[in-house]
């Protein structure tokens, strides 16, 4: 082809959108301390676009993007107060699984780590939408050294889990593992003491250690909460009345 029909493209001007009343003070020759006033108006004209924008996008993200995220993730360690083992959806499953939606409706996440004044860590997630409005969740914890981490290892796994949990409560998003408080121990507990206590409970109504292992799947030590109350129900009504004893 020669240069004489030689094709050429280029990027589309972007769209200027003006206020009405501005464009109107600008036909009409404003002053320069008139423009002043006309570029506030343009500015909070333009944030409310946005926002709208941003809303608009926000409900159709919604449809797009799961109501709850599985867990992946194992953790499995023996801390102060016996064996924790326990699973959770991991940031990067999460991300996995809500990213291809948020770029799809025009939106960016980001994370900025911080620390508090108390020396908490801090993390600000910030929502963006690509007509300019954003939001944003912080949430701060303290220095999360379980399981023989180092301090910087407790940093980083503290700031890992706000990251996942500032990005999750902006998308309206809850993760199989988030359970709701009641001062009880979670399902994924392990106490090797409480256990010992559990299997004599067993032994006094007649059951044999080994059958409650083989009951629950598990070795007496690695019990959880959750398998104590298989164990009552497998128990069934106490014969002594103290059935509910059992774990305690």
């Amino acid at each position: 082809m020669s240069d004489d029909h030689a094709i050429t493209t280029t990027a589309p001007a972007p769209v200027v959108r003006v206020h009405p009343v501005v464009q109107a003070a600008i036909a009409a020759g404003a002053s320069p301390a008139e423009l002043r006033e006309m570029l506030a108006i343009q500015r909070e004209w333009e944030a409310g676009e946005a926002l709208r924008a941003y809303t608009r996008a926000r409900v159709a993200l919604r449809r797009d993007l799961p109501a709850v995220l599985a867990k992946d993730t194992l953790v499995d360690y023996t801390g102060a107060k016996g064996r924790v083992r326990y699973t959770h959806t991991s940031l990067a499953a999460a991300m996995d699984a809500v990213t291809p939606a948020l770029t799809r409706h025009g939106f960016a996440l980001a994370w900025v780590p911080g620390r508090t004044e108390r020396g908490e860590v801090e993390v600000t997630c910030r929502l963006t939408h690509t007509d300019g409005h954003s939001e944003t969740c912080t949430l701060s914890a303290p220095v999360d050294t379980s399981g023989h981490k180092s301090t910087a290892q407790g940093v980083a796994s503290t700031t890992t889990l706000l990251s996942r949990y500032t990005a999750l409560a902006l998308l309206g998003i809850a993760t199989a593992d988030m359970v709701e408080p009641t001062g009880e121990p979670s399902a994924g507990d392990v106490d090797p003491r409480r256990n010992l206590r559990a299997a004599a409970r067993v032994v006094e109504r007649g059951k044999t250690r080994e059958a409650a292992e083989a009951h629950v799947g598990r070795p007496v030590a690695e019990w959880t909460t959750a398998d104590l109350e298989r164990l009552r129900e497998w128990l069934g009504p106490a014969l002594d009345g103290r059935a509910s004893e059992c774990g305690s």
